[in-house]
């Protein structure tokens, strides 16, 4: 399992293929079923191996990567992937960020304008945390009320939840749905064994990235970012609306739009939007030397 101490972090990433390299920031916010049910990395199977060199990392509390319970900001996840791509020797990079990745992938080109090659952003936008939906009011209560009451105060309140899996978002696509269902299922069976003190840590670190996004909107300096943009949306996304990504694309200067018909949340599952996605990133590594 290849680990790598970045920012003194030890963090879990793995590397496919040769050629340019493409660094993917995963969605989600840790938490117990992304790290008991890690999920592939579906962008493996669409970048050609032969081309392109995928790195794939779990981000600080969340999957394999080491757990931390000190408060750290946007900033900090995206010196994090400054920092992992020190370490594989990559000056510059594709950049990708998918969901709550793209938060980190908008970061990153905005601090590290000179190492992004280009910068693919499916299913995302630039202010997650917006009180504009109830799950922004939701989260942004969360961090008061731990702030106020202490971690343990809320996980013990919150535990039955905790250990229930969450039922799957509506989809009009019936094998999104199966995918959906099968994951609920793997998730339950792997809370109904967890330890408390495990699930207290990965509580914990979910509210540590929560925490990385409040109050973060990057609307702004969208017309800061000078390279390669390519927004990937589908039109049934129920967990990012898609008028955050029609946002995304007024606010970037050449950026490319692809509206995903039907596509829900986890795009790149969609053949089309996978298929929009290659073939971005092979039209912008043309003539860019591999190993940059």
């Amino acid at each position: 399992m290849p680990v790598a101490q970045i920012n003194g972090v030890e963090t879990y990433y793995e590397v496919n293929g040769t050629g340019v390299p493409a660094l993917f920031i995963h969605g989600g916010y840790g938490g117990a079923a992304t790290t008991l049910v890690p999920q592939p990395a579906t962008v493996v199977t669409i970048l050609p191996p032969d081309r392109v060199r995928t790195i794939v990392y779990d981000r600080r509390s969340a999957g394999r990567t080491a757990y931390v319970h000190e408060p750290y900001s946007l900033s900090d996840l995206a010196a994090d992937a400054a920092g992992l791509l020190d370490q594989l020797g990559h000056e510059r990079a594709i950049i990708i960020g998918s969901s709550a990745g793209g938060p980190i992938a908008l970061q990153f080109a905005l601090t590290y304008p000179d190492r992004v090659i280009g910068l693919g952003l499916p299913n995302t936008g630039a202010n997650l945390s917006s009180t504009e939906r109830a799950v922004g009011r939701e989260r942004r209560t969360l961090l008061s009320r731990a702030r106020a009451e202490g971690d343990r105060a809320i996980f013990s309140e919150r535990m039955a939840r905790l250990r229930t899996a969450p039922a799957p978002g509506a989809s009009p696509d019936p094998e999104a749905v199966a995918r959906a269902e099968e994951r609920q299922r793997q998730v339950q069976a792997a809370l109904d064994q967890v330890s408390e003190d495990d699930l207290y840590c990965y509580f914990r670190g979910e509210l540590r990235n929560y925490g990385a996004y409040i109050d973060v909107d990057l609307t702004p300096r969208l017309n800061e970012l000078r390279m390669p943009v390519c927004i990937i949306h589908g039109d049934a996304d129920a967990v990012v609306p898609f008028t955050w990504g029609e946002a995304l694309h007024r606010g970037i200067p050449g950026s490319e739009f692809h509206a995903i018909v039907g596509g829900g949340h986890g795009i790149l599952q969609w053949p089309a939007a996978a298929n929009a996605l290659r073939d971005w990133v092979l039209r912008t590594i043309m003539g860019v030397p591999s190993g940059q």
